[in-house]
Order: C-alpha cells, then structure tokens, then sequence
C-alpha cells in the first residue's frame, strides 16, 4: 500500500508526497515526483484576489497533463476529475477514472480523438446531462468523502492497473476498441492482453461485473470539441467562467455580460454545450403532455395519455 498510518500523524502527510515516497520504497528505480496542487473546480468560486493562483495551478496542471503519457483521475469529488478529464481529451491522453460507492465501483478508460478529431467512446462524464456541481460545501465528512466496504478500493485500483495494461499492450493503444459482445461473452482480439473493455462496472452486492460501452456524447461538459474549442480559444478566461458560473448570453456564451438573462437552473457548462436547452426542450414537450388519472379499465398504470 502507498499509505500507513504513520502517514495520517501529525497533521498527517500531503497525500502525493507520501504516495512517491512509498512508491520509490517499493522500486528505487521508479522516477517519481510528487506535486501538491489545488485543483481548481467548476461551481467553486475563485476571487479575484485567487485568480492568479488559480490561474498558476490551472496552468500547471496543464503542462503535466500535456507531458505525460497516463493519467489517472482518483480525486475525491467529481468536480474535481472535470479539469483534468479536459486537459486528458485536449491533448490526446490516455485517461483512467476510478470512481466508488459504498459497494460498487467503475473503472473506465476515456476515449482518445484519432488524428481525424474523432472519438466513439466517452469519457467520465459523457453519461451526464447536468454539469459538475459543488458537492463539497455545507457537507459533512461522511457526505463529502464515500465510505466504501473494506475490499472495494483494492478491487476497482486493480482493475484500473489491469485495464491500462491491456491498453498499452493493444497495436492501437488508446484507440483501441471495446470487445464487442460475442455469443460467450469472451472478447476476439488478437492483442497480448486481448481487446481493453471501455468501462468496468462491479457490484460486490451479489459479486457481480460487467463490462460496458458507453459513446462520446456531443454535449458533453468535459470533452466535446465546444468546449475544448473554448478553451482553446480563450484558455483561463474561459476557465474562470466554468469556476464562478458566470451568466452568459446563449447567443455569444463565451462573452459575459450583465445584460444576459438570468438562468439559475442551469451552469454556464451547460449553457455553452447545449444542454440547457436540451433540458428547455424536454420541459415544452413534458408540458405539451396532458394525463389523466382516470385510465382505461384494465391499465396496469392508471394513466393514460390524453
């Protein structure tokens, strides 16, 4: 293990260091070097008198993304992973995300754009239709950190190491496709290590796992080209709006203005991707629906569509 409890006395040990100290314990030979960094994250405000050194992590945090080859997102909120999950499909990263629940677990490889700019699977939060939120304020420790069964973590870190494995010994590497579903289940795939599933998803309620695909979604908060295209473009400036949550006007999100309308139930993220009006859109078509309680006879709801 990269932690004892030596580690938690006295105030306890920033965590990375720690982590490279026991990581060149284990192997002397490992090139390890630990950097302690605030990560900044959307939904959590950056005054202007912490600009500049959000501004210096953010950059920092780019320039390690962008120098090497792996990247292992294992923070311990979801806001946190936003950041450098973008930095990950900028700049052609292979990028692991391991995430737990009391008694669940996912490991999951992001997708990597092709020279092309294509990419068919999705990363960590092409499965979301709301941005990344604060999770962490007016929290308890219980709520901001998850409390998991003893075996969880060692099981899901395994499967992560595993999956980069198969992912590096494959021809295509990152680009690598998912087994696809055959008759018995097994993958044909004539890499070392055999086809790299995209997400692996267990359950230790029942001991069960299962491997599955999940595509790039042109909305996606974190690595579709909208918004690597706005970083791009307008780089911390554009960082800084996805932290306040800045209003925008819808026509021209990346200009900020105090003439815009207010949109309090939806991020700037979710304005600039589209998915503020996706939701608008569902809500008209929920609204154009009208129900009645009073079903057919023999409805197994009671409701019917009127």
């Amino acid at each position: 293990p990269l932690y004892d409890f030596s580690d938690s006395l006295d105030g306890g040990r920033p965590k990375a260091e720690a982590a490279a100290d026991a990581m060149r314990r284990i192997f002397p030979g490992v090139d390890a070097r630990a950097v302690s960094l605030q990560v900044p994250m959307p939904a959590h405000s950056v005054s202007a008198s912490e600009a500049a050194a959000t501004r210096a992590a953010a950059a920092e945090l780019d320039a390690l993304v962008a120098a090497h080859d792996v990247v292992f997102l294992l923070t311990d909120s979801r806001e946190s992973r936003w950041l450098p999950a973008m930095l990950g499909a900028l700049h052609a990263k292979v990028v692991l995300c391991v995430a737990l629940g009391f008694d669940s677990y996912v490991a999951m490889r992001h997708g990597v754009k092709s020279d092309s700019g294509s990419m068919n699977l999705g990363c960590y939060f092409c499965n979301d239709v709301v941005a990344p939120a604060d999770s962490l304020s007016d929290r308890s420790l219980d709520q901001q950190c998850t409390v998991t069964r003893p075996g969880l973590a060692p099981i899901a870190a395994g499967m992560a190491v595993e999956l980069l494995a198969s992912v590096v010994q494959h021809p295509l590497g990152g680009l690598a496709p998912p087994p696809p579903p055959t008759a018995d289940g097994d993958a044909v795939d004539s890499a070392v290590f055999g086809a790299p599933p995209h997400q692996i998803r267990g359950y230790l309620a029942g001991f069960r796992q299962h491997a599955i695909v999940g595509q790039a979604y042109d909305r996606c908060t974190a690595c579709s080209d909208v918004v690597l295209d706005a970083y791009r473009q307008h780089g911390f400036d554009f960082l800084l709006r996805v932290f306040n949550n800045v209003v925008v006007d819808e026509a021209a999100p990346h200009v900020p203005t105090d003439q815009a309308p207010p949109t309090p139930d939806y991020s700037y993220l979710e304005t600039l991707t589209g998915l503020a009006a996706l939701h608008r859109q569902t809500d008209d078509i929920m609204a154009d629906i009208e129900w009645s309680e009073d079903g057919d006879e023999g409805s197994d709801d009671g409701f019917e569509q009127l």
